[in-house]
């Protein structure tokens, strides 16, 4: 059985898509946990109409505590073999689950990883991780595992899609490693702002031997308003909270220099989204340009960046760390903009 894990809240206009595509998978031995997270908008009315003819949905409602606690508290009562997460706006070609277990029994692997569409509302897009199938096992397993935690050497060419690996979603998950003595549950993103799914997957890539990725567009994300569209006061203060996570469980694990460095490029890379997130501030470009200066004078940022080797981005991602390295926020408040207005277009 497969457990398909679905947090919904407030997403009525999406979540028929979402659900029919889950109910009319070609494998049919499925669980479709799904958690109302205090929707207000009607989406627990579609949840109902649908558990009334299809006996394999499952309903938890309650008061909204964010999307964390929606899939924790859907972990503690799976019953699958396999697990898969599904976001309720999204949705996935008929033939997933099918083709995902397929190569997992095939290939006796833990985990399947594979590509996804980007839908817009004009047009799609694929996103590949890599262009070619490839299984990782072994003492090989670590290269995948460092790679969740971070970019290095010639990964630092694209610092734009360093969490494309980590995403919960695009993934079949063998449970019982989910659930081992010390259970992998998600942090909440109240606290940490958000990349709760790379936690989750630094956990998990920890415990198995064996992965296998496809460049099958099987999932479906549906893009919509960037996080960066509204400013997050608090997010230097919730990442840095992020970061002391992932220092925690690379620690626990007691993960080489690889992934030492991995950790402080992802610290250092994570300059774009917050310096991103202080160009939307409801302040004028000098209060911008000060949020930028105080954010390059914090001292994990300086401590990281000091060791980021600007060998292997391309011109325009140079020129951006190399400003961060000398502290200089005119320069980075500049190309913010520039990025900004690109990203608006």
């Amino acid at each position: 059985m497969i457990s398909i894990i679905v947090p919904v809240y407030n997403v009525a206009p999406y979540l028929p898509q979402c659900l029919d595509s889950l109910v009319n998978q070609t494998y049919r031995d499925l669980e479709i946990i799904c958690v109302n997270d205090g929707s207000t908008d009607g989406s627990l009315a579609i949840l109902k109409e649908y558990a009334k003819v299809d006996e394999r949905i499952k309903i938890i409602s309650r008061e909204n505590r964010g999307i964390s606690c929606s899939r924790n508290e859907a972990l503690d009562i799976v019953q699958g073999e396999w697990t898969m997460f599904v976001d309720s706006d999204d949705w996935i070609d008929s033939n997933t689950c099918e083709s995902a277990l397929n190569l997992a029994l095939q290939h006796q692997a833990d985990v399947i990883m594979w590509a996804y569409m980007r839908e817009y509302r004009n047009q799609s897009l694929p996103k590949y991780y890599i262009p070619e199938a490839t299984i990782w096992e072994g003492e090989n397993i670590s290269q995948l595992h460092r790679r969740i935690v971070g970019p290095i050497n010639e990964e630092l060419s694209r610092p734009d899609t360093m969490d494309a690996w980590g995403t919960i979603w695009g993934k079949l998950y063998r449970s019982s490693f989910i659930h081992q003595d010390s259970p992998i549950r998600f942090v909440d993103t109240k606290v940490i702002g958000s990349v709760e799914d790379v936690l989750f997957n630094i956990a998990y890539m920890g415990r198995i031997s064996k992965a296998v990725y496809v460049p099958e567009t099987w999932y479906h994300y549906r893009k919509g308003e960037s996080y960066t569209s509204s400013h997050k006061a608090d997010l230097p203060q919730k990442w840095e909270l992020l970061y002391l996570e992932i220092e925690k469980e690379l620690t626990k694990q007691q993960l080489g220099t690889d992934f030492i460095q991995a950790y402080k490029n992802r610290i250092s890379i994570g300059i774009i989204g917050l310096g991103l997130n202080e160009m939307f501030a409801k302040t004028s470009l000098k209060g911008k340009y000060k949020r930028i200066q105080a954010l390059l004078n914090r001292k994990i940022y300086q401590k990281a960046i000091r060791n980021l080797s600007l060998r292997y981005f391309p011109i325009h991602w140079k020129v951006f760390f190399k400003a961060a390295k000398i502290n200089s926020p005119f320069c980075i408040t500049l190309m913010l903009l520039t990025i900004q207005k690109l990203t608006e277009r």
